[in-house]
């Protein structure tokens, strides 16, 4: 399966106008595509931390699902376990059903299905 390409057309006036050329001259490219590959591949390498989503699913099994929280420490964050109980999920962290990690694991597909194959009825909110 082929990637889907995103075109974007770009307009600048002055000074980003100004200030593109120079980067182009700069980095030696003919091409004003290659520019802006390598702007965004420049500024990826610099804060792709800073963008990251701050919950991530990590695993998931049958008994419960782990999340990555970034804001948590040790950096780069915290493997967080979420367990599916007969009666409730439950997040080992927090001691707690209603927490964003609950929260963000009840939004997973996949942990969706496992839920509704184990016979619960799925709320989200």
């Amino acid at each position: 399966m082929r990637e889907e390409e995103l075109k974007i057309y770009l307009r600048l006036s002055e000074p980003l106008a100004s200030r593109f050329i120079k980067i182009k001259e700069y980095l030696g490219l003919k091409n004003d595509t290659e520019v802006i590959r390598a702007l965004i591949n420049f500024y990826w390498r610099e804060h792709k931390e800073e963008m990251a989503p701050r919950l991530e699913h990590f695993n998931l099994n049958e008994n419960g699902v782990m999340i990555l929280d970034r804001e948590l420490k040790p950096p780069p964050g915290r493997i967080i376990q979420v367990y599916f109980r007969p009666e409730k999920v439950w997040c080992e962290y927090c001691s707690s059903d209603r927490c964003r990690h609950v929260e963000f694991a009840l939004s997973i597909p996949k942990v969706q299905e496992i839920l509704r194959k184990k016979g619960w009825k799925i709320e989200v909110s």
